[in-house]
């Protein structure tokens, strides 16, 4: 018995030194619709595949959508698997990484033998399904991925028993300035649709002589209409209140566009 533990001890340090540990992405299904959430574990994702790791994205239902309308085609040659319907291989040496939104997922996969890693981009969301009294450490997540140094901060002083590594969002190439001179665009990104409604109907009634300005709502689109539509605008403007990095600022500035932002709840930092 004491041989047999021993070799898998082994077994599990030789697939970590030679990369075949297998790390889990959990994400949702967007069906079709840009989400920069799931962009991130996308990234994150590739980035390891790029360095020869062996990550897995893992998705709920058979019926998956992917991110190949909304992002390139390559982020859909990391191998993808489902849960429903499928006994995953797990094994000691391995990762599932867990958005915060999944609190279910986490009581349902709480006695895998891997090592269990909460990802938390939203700190507002973090507690929504848990129930009360509820923490991450109950489900053998002591582990916690957040973006900023402030989210961090914050989200210590609730789950006290966890450790945190904080992994920054990175801009793509596809946002650089643009060559010609901006139109007339007021390109808008808020987290409800409501806000950008109001907002453009406010800014009209309130300066009728700038109804020649156009507002272009810069939601779901795909990364590159994303970028394209961006770089036309002479101005942006970013409401989030419970945004916890902001990568949309970082864009406009990337795009050379102006930014007119609202301070988040918790103001982004390093």
């Amino acid at each position: 018995m004491a041989n047999e533990l021993q070799e898998k001890v082994k077994l599990s340090i030789q697939n970590l030194r030679e990369k075949k540990a297998r790390i889990y992405f959990l994400v949702q299904d967007t069906k079709g619709n840009a989400r920069a959430s799931v962009r991130y574990i996308y990234q994150m994702a590739k980035t390891l595949f790029d360095q020869g790791f062996n990550p897995i994205i893992l998705h709920e239902k058979k019926e998956y959508t992917g991110v190949v309308a909304w992002l390139d085609e390559e982020y859909m040659l990391i191998p993808h698997k489902s849960i429903e319907g499928q006994n995953l291989e797990i094994s000691p040496e391995d990762f599932i990484i867990v958005p915060e939104i999944f609190g279910y997922i986490m009581e349902q996969i709480k006695k895998l033998p891997c090592a269990k890693i909460v990802l938390t981009q939203s700190y507002a969301n973090m507690l929504e399904t848990l129930q009360p009294g509820q923490s991450w450490s109950q489900f053998g997540f002591y582990k916690c991925i957040t973006t900023t140094e402030s989210q961090k901060e914050y989200i210590e002083k609730v789950m006290r028993q966890t450790s945190f590594d904080i992994i920054t969002p990175y801009i793509t190439e596809n946002f650089e300035p643009k060559s010609v001179p901006p139109m007339p665009i007021i390109g808008i990104h808020t987290k409800e649709h409501q806000d950008t409604t109001n907002l453009i109907k406010v800014f009209y009634l309130r300066f009728p002589q700038y109804r020649w300005f156009t507002f272009r709502d810069l939601r779901g689109l795909s990364e590159k209409e994303f970028a394209n539509s961006l770089r036309d605008c002479f101005v942006t403007v970013w409401i989030d209140d419970h945004s916890s990095f902001g990568t949309f600022p970082l864009e406009s500035m990337a795009s050379n566009v102006p930014i007119i932002g609202k301070i988040p709840n918790i103001q982004p930092s390093g």
